[in-house]
């Protein structure tokens, strides 16, 4: 019986045992008669000596072995500390599950935000614009950032170009404001239109007054109207002759963003680090050319090398604030619109 217990015990827990000291086999002995079941007994050399035994005998040997020998376990195998091993990788495994799933569900909420470009609109009143669209520290990633920037965009007349992004828990908003000054109330009574006074690629068109002309996707030319002071009268209380189109005027307000291209060369000699010089020198050109409150979305070079001179040129690609106010002529309006309403009866009298 006490047999067939240190066999399930040494199925079960082993350990693989080194015994060093003067006659060492005088130790195995004692625990052989004992009851300890050694197997792989293997001598290194007179003073030391490697077996190994059941986990529950090795209490026994250190008792044998005492102060004159020393013992130490170099080892330990069976069934019971596999398992021991499996359960501690379970519980690891388990940890750095239960780990992840607290991470990634802080990464859903907004740690932090940070506003940038303020100057006359005050942080405080961004995030109040931002809460209302969801964005606030501890709010879940719920937002859309291209809303947001529409928000800020129409929230705020003096917001040229607005970005939201983020990354991880972070959320960046960066505005720029315009540094135009608004008109005077005189002014803004005398009817006109916000024109285009450059070429570019319209993304959006806000109208507080007048009509919209153009609409995201255009591609305007200098001098087209964007918002119109002549807006039609749906309505009318008094009667219309045949084919009149009646009009009143207003001073036309509204934002419009765009893409602008500008096109840029210059000239220089050939140098060691010509790439460098290039950036250098377009920098100076973006200074003396590109406003100040436009975003820079994309640039590029060309070289173009004659002799010992470099032609650079490309484009400079920017999101910014466009449209300047051209007054209506009101009496060459009326003129222009008669002179359209006799050519159509002309034309239905022909026909």
């Amino acid at each position: 019986m006490r047999a067939t217990s240190r066999e399930s015990n040494f199925i079960r827990h082993w350990v693989k045992v080194r015994l060093q000291g003067f006659k060492p086999e005088r130790i195995l002995t004692q625990a052989i008669e004992r009851g300890a079941a050694l197997r792989e007994i293997r001598y290194k050399d007179e003073t030391e000596v490697y077996f190994r035994v059941a986990e529950e005998d090795l209490s026994m040997l250190k008792k044998l072995a005492g102060s004159r020998y020393r013992l130490t376990v170099v080892r330990e195998g069976g069934v019971r500390p596999q398992v021991r091993k499996l359960l501690g990788r379970k519980l690891a495994a388990a940890g750095v599950a239960l780990f992840l799933i607290v991470a990634g569900f802080q990464s859903l909420f907004v740690r932090e935000i940070n506003v940038i470009g303020c100057r006359t609109i005050t942080e405080s009143q961004i995030r109040s614009c931002l809460a209302e669209e969801g964005l606030y520290e501890g709010a879940m990633k719920r937002f859309d950032c291209d809303e947001i920037e529409r928000k800020l965009f129409s929230e705020f007349d003096s917001v040229v170009w607005a970005r939201v992004a983020y990354e991880g828990n972070y959320v960046q908003v960066e505005i720029s404001e315009s540094e135009q000054i608004p008109a005077a109330d005189a002014s803004r009574e005398k009817p006109c239109s916000i024109v285009a006074d450059q070429e570019c690629y319209i993304e959006n068109v806000y109208t507080y007054r007048g009509r919209a002309k153009v609409q995201s996707g255009d591609f305007v030319r200098k001098g087209q109207v964007l918002i119109s002071g002549r807006v039609p009268i749906e309505h009318p209380t008094y009667p219309l002759e045949k084919d009149e189109k009646p009009e009143h005027y207003v001073h036309a307000e509204g934002k419009v963003t765009a893409r602008v291209p500008y096109y840029f060369s210059f000239y220089m000699e050939r140098a060691a680090e010509e790439k460098k010089q290039a950036q250098a020198m377009l920098r100076d050109w973006i200074k003396e050319n590109v406003p100040e409150n436009a975003q820079i979305l994309n640039k590029d070079f060309h070289f173009a090398v004659k002799k010992n001179i470099i032609r650079v040129y490309g484009t400079v690609e920017t999101r910014q604030r466009v449209g300047i106010e051209k007054e209506i002529d009101i009496d060459k309006s009326e003129s222009e619109s008669k002179s359209e309403s006799r050519s159509g009866t002309e034309e239905n009298t022909d026909r």
